[in-house]
């Protein structure tokens, strides 16, 4: 159970993340705040620390509490990203996390087809027929799709890809719930009889270039399979 600093970095947190406290604005002194939320100043001055640490504001003693721009936040942090997921005003952080798996997972794939062991093709072939068995469920297949792409991850035995991808998991589950729901909507791209089908059929090439050690080719697919994502992603928020 939080405890009612943890929860005042909660309300505070959101106000600021939704811009409701935005760029650049002077939070209520810790008199204010405290008054406001009854709670002791203490609690309140426990809070500020704790929003400090995520990098969403600054504590001054002569200019007080500023609210920091986006490119502070400690985007890594757990409360930061669940936040900012939960806003419905998320285009840019899931355009922008899209844009780290382009830079990310094309080499990761390419890696994994050079470096994976037997053990490592083995996870990659359950999860890829975990996706095939998922295909009509939408939480199922984002579980199944994200253990498709960490089992290539892993496969790529770079601990620093790995890690990066790992912190961003809720994230990345959410997104593909997302994308995936508003694929199957949206109809599919070139000659897929479906865009279930389409989504499956672009994972088999992925898995088929690393399974036949096909470096170029793993990352060529996986690259495209990204930019479909963002495809998807633009025509959501543009309508």
């Amino acid at each position: 159970m939080k405890n009612r600093s943890d929860q005042l970095v909660e309300e505070l947190g959101r106000k600021i993340i939704t811009g409701e406290y935005a760029n650049g604005k002077i939070l209520p002194k810790v008199e204010e705040l405290s008054e406001h939320y009854e709670v002791s100043r203490t609690v309140v001055r426990e809070a500020l620390k704790g929003l400090s640490t995520m990098g969403l504001v600054r504590s001054n003693q002569r200019a007080g509490t500023t609210v920091l721009p986006r490119s502070n936040w400690q985007w890594w942090n757990l409360d930061v990203l669940t936040w900012v997921l939960e806003d419905e005003d998320n285009r840019d952080f899931l355009l922008h996390l899209t844009e780290v798996r382009m830079g990310l997972e094309p080499m990761a794939a390419e890696l994994a087809a050079k470096r994976a062991t037997e053990e490592d093709l083995i996870k990659i072939k359950d999860a890829f027929y975990r996706l095939q068995q998922s295909i009509d469920d939408e939480k199922a297949w984002a579980i199944a799709d994200y253990d498709f792409h960490e089992a290539i991850l892993n496969a790529s035995q770079n601990d620093l890809m790995i890690n990066t991808i790992k912190t961003l998991r809720k994230a990345l589950v959410i997104s593909r719930e997302i994308t995936f729901s508003a694929a199957k909507n949206s109809g599919p791209e070139s000659s897929y009889e479906s865009s279930t089908i389409e989504a499956l059929e672009r994972h088999r090439l992925i898995y088929e270039a690393i399974i036949t050690r096909d470096e170029n080719l793993a990352g060529i697919k996986m690259r495209e399979l990204i930019q479909r994502i963002r495809r998807i992603l633009e025509k959501i928020y543009d309508n």
